[in-house]
Order: structure tokens, then C-alpha cells, then sequence
């Protein structure tokens, strides 16, 4: 039996720095590897069932005889989901280790997206969303939260490594969503075959102790004197998060339907379409790793919003043209893969990521991300419809205005308090 048991046993030099002995350290890193990988395979299953919500929406229209204005109610029930599921998650991983909550969540989630293509009521598909939108949410706040305090001030590659891993799982789910359609004319086995693949990262969850959470080691005289961010910084942090997420979500949600309504692609490969961007998200996550040791956060955000802006635009002039609708869904899934974490690396500078705050940044996003793909959804059906480079354009405008705001809200001589190098997992034994 694996046994997985974490140590304190450390000393301190005069700085204050941790220095683990050479048997400790060594089990402790083992322990912070493994854990770290459990919670990518998390962020697998989350970007799995987020990768497979798009291009489901003709096939959950077609199963609940429903039209594409009725079904957008998913996406406004899908984000009321996130936004309780983000409450929820302030509270408790404030007050219950980690990791026992995605357990179950990760259970709850698998027999969720096992039910959801059976469903043949459009109010019952909307009430298993709504569900599973908690359940997505509740990892998201949380994993983002417990990386953060597993790692510390040296979390940047590891938040772009997590949030890679929701590339992976994004890219792999149109694939096998478009092989269950050209296998069966139906999702059914490929939600099947999700719900399995949402397990995995379920025993080693089990198994490990959670980070602790560094507000409850603070000393009382530290946390006093902790140099917190101006109330408008955050707000205006949040504001980017709520129209970059708005960004993605809507143009992920939307590019397969909106691909079959342009008639450059059939079902199946409106699916490789889908599943092209999310390629190409994956590679932008993967390169975000390395780029954030390089580059500053603002400078990698200011490449993403700028880059994906002139996409957009792009797509607007040359609209009846096939190639650029490939070429241009490509490079916008480059330029927004590392947007969202490199935003969470940013507030991690600025002290600014509790799972209180996290919390926050989800319940804002959250509206805008049910703002944003409900109102394409009125409109996408429209010959000749460009809702959908419009709202997500709206969108990304908008997150440059909150990075500006920031850029010059910040004073220089704001300095955010580091967290510590290293957060240790708990002192117990698993066994």
C-alpha cells in the first residue's frame, strides 16, 4: 500500500527560510508531485466535460425537440450553477480539507454527465446543468486555491501547468464526441466514456492530505501588517476575469454551432473544428508554462488580448471565407489559452488570491459568462449571423479596459507581500 505521509520535519536559518532535512525533503517533494498531478488529472475531467458542452448543444436540442433560443437557457442555468457552486466553495474549503471535497464533487459530476445525453425533458437537462455547473465550479475555485497555497510564490509554471491540463481534457472531448457521432449517429457513448475518464484522479485524491490553508498559520502581528491591495485593484481584477472568461466560454460554446451555421463544415467535422481550438488552447497552455518564467504577467496577458482582438477582426472582414474561419478559430485558441492563468499569477502578486477572493472571481465570471452566450444564442440562428464575433469581441475590449485600469491604479510603491516559498501539506498520515 502507497504510503503517503506528509512530514514537518524541517528546520529554520535566520531568514526564515525553510531548509527540510534530506530524508524529509525528499518525501515531501514526492508528496507535493503526486499531489500536484492529482489535480491536474482534475483539471483533466473539468476541461472534458467543459470541451464537450459545445458541440452536445444540436444533439441536447435535437433529444429535448428544442430550438437553439430555448436550449441557450443552458448556458444562463450552467452560470447560475457556477456562481452558487462558487459561494459554496468560499465556504468550504475554508472550513473542509481540500481534497475530500473533490472527491465527491468529482463522483457527483461523472454520474451527472453519465445522465445528461438520456435526458429528453428540456427542464430536466436544465436542472442536471444547473448541477453540474456547481460541481465545475467548486473545482475550479478550489483547485486554483490549493495550487496556490501548495506552491506558494512559486506556483507560476504549475497554475499554467493546471490550467494546460483543462487544455488537454477540452481538446480531447469534441474527439470523442465526434467519434461517438460517426460511430453511433449519437453522444450518448461519448459522455459515457467522460464520465469514466472524470474518475481517475478520484483515488489518488482520496489518498493525499490538503495544502493548508496559509491564513490559518499566519501569525496574528504578520497578518496585521500584510500590505493588502486597494479594494478598486481587485475590482478591477475581477472586471477582467468577468469579460475574458465571457471571451472564451461564449466563442468555446458557440464555434461548433456557429460552424455549421456558416456551411464551411457538416456535424462531423464542425466537432474538428471545436476540437481544433482546443488544440490549439492546448499548445498556448503548454508554451505559458516556459513563457512565465520570461515574461511578466501584464506582458502575456496585453500578447493574449491583442492577439485575439485582431483575430476577431479578422474573421469579421473575411467572413464568407472557410480557410480563415480554421485558421482564425486556431490562432484565438493560442491567444486566450493563457489569459485566466496568467490572471490568477497576477493575483497571487498582488496577494490577492484566498479562497474568499477566488471565490469572488468565479461568482463575476460567472455572469458574464451567462450573460454573454445566452445573448448569441438569441440571435445565432439569423442568416448570415456574426453574434458571435461580436459579443466575443465586446468581450476582450472590455478585459483591456480592466488592464489599463489596473496598470494605472497600481502605485509604485505598492509592493504585494510574497507568500511563503513553500505552503507544507498537513502533518498526517494517510495510511
Amino acid at each position: 500500500m502507497l504510503n503517503l505521509t506528509f512530514h514537518h520535519s524541517s528546520n529554520h536559518d535566520c531568514d526564515g527560510k525553510i531548509i527540510a532535512n534530506s530524508k524529509g525533503g525528499i518525501e515531501l517533494e514526492t508528496q507535493k508531485k503526486i499531489l500536484t498531478f492529482s489535480y491536474f488529472l482534475s483539471f483533466i475531467a473539468l476541461g472534458l466535460v467543459s470541451g464537450a458542452f459545445g458541440p452536445s448543444i444540436p444533439s441536447f436540442a435535437e433529444n429535448t425537440t428544442s430550438t437553439f433560443n430555448e436550449i441557450s437557457s443552458l448556458f444562463v442555468f450552467s452560470s447560475f450553477g457556477y456562481i452558487a457552486g462558487s459561494f459554496l466553495a468560499g465556504f468550504l474549503y475554508h472550513r473542509i480539507p481540500g481534497n475530500q471535497i473533490l472527491v465527491v464533487v468529482l463522483i457527483l459530476m461523472a454520474i451527472g454527465i453519465g445522465l445528461l445525453p438520456i435526458i429528453q425533458n428540456l427542464w430536466l437537462l436544465v436542472g442536471l446543468i444547473l448541477l453540474i455547473g456547481i460541481m465545475q465550479s467548486t473545482i475550479d475555485v478550489g483547485e486554483n486555491t490549493l495550487m496556490v497555497w501548495l506552491h506558494g510564490n512559486k506556483v507560476a509554471p504549475f497554475m499554467n501547468g493546471l490550467h494546460f491540463s483543462f487544455g488537454i481534457g477540452s481538446f480531447t472531448a469534441p474527439l470523442i464526441i465526434a467519434q461517438s457521432l460517426k460511430g453511433t449517429q449519437a453522444i450518448n457513448w461519448a459522455f459515457w466514456i467522460i464520465a469514466i475518464l472524470i474518475l481517475i484522479p478520484v483515488p489518488f485524491l482520496f489518498r493525499l492530505k490538503s495544502p493548508v490553508n496559509p491564513e490559518l498559520k499566519a501569525h496574528p502581528s504578520e497578518e496585521s501588517n500584510r500590505l493588502k491591495p486597494p479594494i478598486g485593484l481587485i475590482a478591477l481584477l475581477i472586471m477582467f476575469f468577468i469579460f475574458f472568461s465571457g471571451a472564451e466560454i461564449t466563442f468555446t460554446n458557440w464555434i461548433y454551432t456557429h460552424g455549421l451555421k456558416s456551411g464551411f463544415v457538416d456535424v462531423e467535422s464542425a466537432a474538428y473544428l471545436t476540437s481544433t481550438f482546443w488544440g490549439a488552447f492546448m499548445v498556448g497552455r503548454f508554451l505559458g508554462i516556459g513563457l512565465s518564467r520570461r515574461f511578466s504577467s501584464y506582458q502575456i496577458i496585453w500578447f493574449d488580448i491583442i492577439g485575439g482582438f485582431l483575430t476577431l477582426l479578422v474573421m469579421l472582414v473575411f467572413s464568407n471565407s472557410a480557410w480563415v474561419l480554421w485558421v482564425c478559430t486556431t490562432a484565438l485558441g493560442f491567444f486566450v489559452a493563457t489569459g485566466f492563468p496568467t490572471g490568477m499569477n497576477l493575483a497571487e502578486e498582488l496577494s490577492a488570491v484566498t479562497a474568499r477572493i477566488t471565490s469572488l472571481i468565479f461568482v463575476a465570471a460567472s455572469i458574464s459568462v451567462m450573460i454573454s452566450p445566452w445573448i448569441v444564442g438569441q440571435f445565432i440562428d439569423r442568416a448570415n449571423s456574426q453574434v458571435l464575433i461580436w459579443v466575443v469581441l465586446i468581450n476582450l475590449i472590455m478585459a483591456g479596459v480592466a488592464m489599463l485600469g489596473i496598470h494605472f491604479w497600481k502605485k509604485p510603491d505598492f509592493q504585494a507581500d510574497p507568500q511563503p516559498n513553500e505552503i507544507l501539506p498537513r502533518s498526517t498520515s494517510t495510511d
